[in-house]
C-alpha cells in the first residue's frame, strides 16, 4: 500500500522552544515535514524559536506540556486528543519526559503510533526517577540520538526492541566556513574584544555546572601561552550565582581578563569561525555532542572529554582530541598542544573534519531517516492496526 503523504500529519510535543539539541531537532524535523508535503504540528509551552516553526509553515499550538504536575498532565492529555482530532494527526512524537506522559496516553486512546526520542541519559539514581523516565520506553519506535544513548537504554532499562539510532545532524547551509561573511565576523570580534594576537578558546553551551566551565578556567590558568581568551557562549538561564562563581574563580586565579561571557547568540557560526579551538568538557557524558559536530563542520579543532557521544564524533588526533574526563592537567596539556598547531596541520584537520561531517552527519540524513520511520509506522498501523 502506497501512502499518500498529503494525508500524513505529524504532531511533535516538546517542553519548550528555546535552546538545546532537543529543540534544534524538532525545528529541523518540522521543516522537513512541510518540505515533504506532510502536515507539521508542534505543541510546546513556547520559546524564542517559535518564529522558526511558523516561518517553516508548521502549525504551532501552545500548551503547558513542560509541567510535571499530574493534574496538568491529565488536562494536557485531553487537549492533545482534541488537537490530534482537529488536525487529523496520524502520529505523535514526544521529545521529553513530561510531555511524553500526556502524549503517550493521547496516542493510546486514539490508537496512533507513538514515537519518543531519547535526547539524554536522564537521572537513574532511584526507583521513582526510573519510573518517571520509563514513559520514554513506551514508543512504538524509540529514537536514540547516538550509539552511546542506545547502549544506555539497553544497560539501564534492559530494553532492546524498537530502538533506532538516528544521529543528530548539522546544517551546512549555516555551519560552513563559506557561509560566514566579513561583516558578521567583525561584529562577533567586537563583542569579544578580539585583539590582534589573541587566540580564542570557545566553550559553547548553556551556563550550567556539568558543562565544565570551572575545569576550563582552571586549565587555562596553567597555560604557558599568554595571548588567548576563553569565551563562554550560551544561555545564562537565570544562573547568575553560577556565573559569579566562575568570575570569582577566574579572579582568584588571576585570569579574569582572559574569560569572556557571551549570552545566547543566534550567530554561533561566526564565533566558531573566529575560534582557534572549541571545547566540550562536560563532566557528564554528552548524549551526542552537537557542539562538537558544529565545530567540525566549521573546520575547527575540538577538544572533548573521552566519554559519551563525543567518542563517536572524534577520531583522536585526526579531527580532534579526546582527553581524560575531568582531568585539568590533561586538558591544559592538550589546550597548549592545539593552540600551537601549525597552519598546515590546521588545514589538514579542517579538511578531515568537514569531510567526515558531510559523509555522516548532515541534517538531511537525520531528517530522511526520521521521516522514513514515520512512514513505516503509519503504514504499519494503517495496514495491520497493530504496534510496530
Amino acid at each position: 500500500m502506497k501512502i499518500n503523504t498529503k494525508q500524513i500529519n505529524v504532531m511533535q510535543v516538546l517542553p519548550h522552544l528555546n535552546s538545546g539539541g532537543l529543540v534544534s531537532g524538532a525545528v529541523e524535523i518540522a521543516k522537513e515535514l512541510v518540505n515533504s508535503n506532510f502536515k507539521s504540528l508542534v505543541v510546546t509551552s513556547g520559546g524564542y524559536k517559535e518564529n522558526e516553526i511558523l516561518r517553516n509553515n508548521s502549525i504551532l499550538e501552545k500548551l503547558p506540556v513542560d509541567s510535571k504536575n499530574i493534574f496538568t498532565i491529565l488536562k494536557n492529555k485531553k487537549k492533545l486528543i482534541n488537537l490530534a482530532i482537529k488536525y487529523n494527526i496520524n502520529l505523535i512524537h514526544a521529545r521529553s519526559r513530561a510531555p511524553a506522559w500526556s502524549a503517550y496516553y493521547a496516542a493510546k486512546e486514539l490508537n496512533l503510533p507513538f514515537v519518543t526520542t531519547f535526547h539524554g541519559t536522564y537521572g537513574t539514581e532511584n526507583f521513582f526517577k526510573k519510573k518517571y523516565n520509563s514513559i520514554m520506553l513506551k514508543g512504538n519506535a524509540i529514537i536514540a540520538i547516538s550509539k552511546f544513548i542506545k547502549q544506555h537504554i539497553q544497560d539501564e532499562y534492559g530494553m532492546t526492541k524498537n530502538i533506532h539510532v538516528i544521529p543528530r545532524g548539522v546544517n551546512t547551509n549555516i555551519f560552513s566556513p563559506k557561509k560566514v561573511g566579513s561583516a558578521r565576523l567583525i561584529n562577533a570580534a567586537k563583542k569579544i574584544s578580539l585583539e590582534g594576537n589573541d587566540q580564542i578558546i570557545l566553550l559553547p553551551g548553556r551556563l550550567t555546572n556539568w558543562k565544565g566551565h570551572k575545569l576550563a578556567i582552571r586549565a587555562i590558568s596553567r597555560l604557558k601561552l599568554k595571548n588567548f581568551k576563553l569565551v563562554f557562549i550560551g544561555d545564562l538561564q537565570g544562573r547568575i550565582k553560577y556565573k559569579n562563581e566562575l568570575i570569582n574563580l577566574a579572579t582568584t586565579l588571576n585570569i579574569a581578563n582572559k574569560v569572556i561571557f557571551i549570552n545566547h547568540t543566534r550567530d554561533l557560526p561566526s564565533y566558531l569561525m573566529l575560534s582557534d579551538l572549541v571545547l566540550s568538557c562536560s563532566t557528564k557524558p554528552e548524549a551526542f555532542g552537537r557542539t562538537v559536530l558544529e565545530a567540525q563542520a566549521m573546520g575547527k579543532p575540538v577538544i572533548a572529554f573521552n566519554h559519551g557521544g563525543s567518542i563517536e564524533l572524534i577520531n583522536d588526533n585526526e579531527n580532534g582530541i579526546l582527553c581524560k574526563v575531568s582531568d585539568v592537567n590533561d586538558l591544559a596539556i592538550n589546550l597548549e598542544k592545539v593552540l600551537q598547531l601549525s597552519v598546515y596541520k590546521r588545514k589538514v584537520l579542517a579538511k578531515k573534519s568537514i569531510s567526515n561531517v558531510n559523509k555522516k552527519y548532515l541534517t538531511h540524513f537525520m531528517c530522511k531517516k526520521t521521516l522514513n520511520l514515520y512512514i513505516k509506522l503509519i503504514k504499519n498501523f494503517r495496514e495491520k492496526n497493530i504496534n510496530y
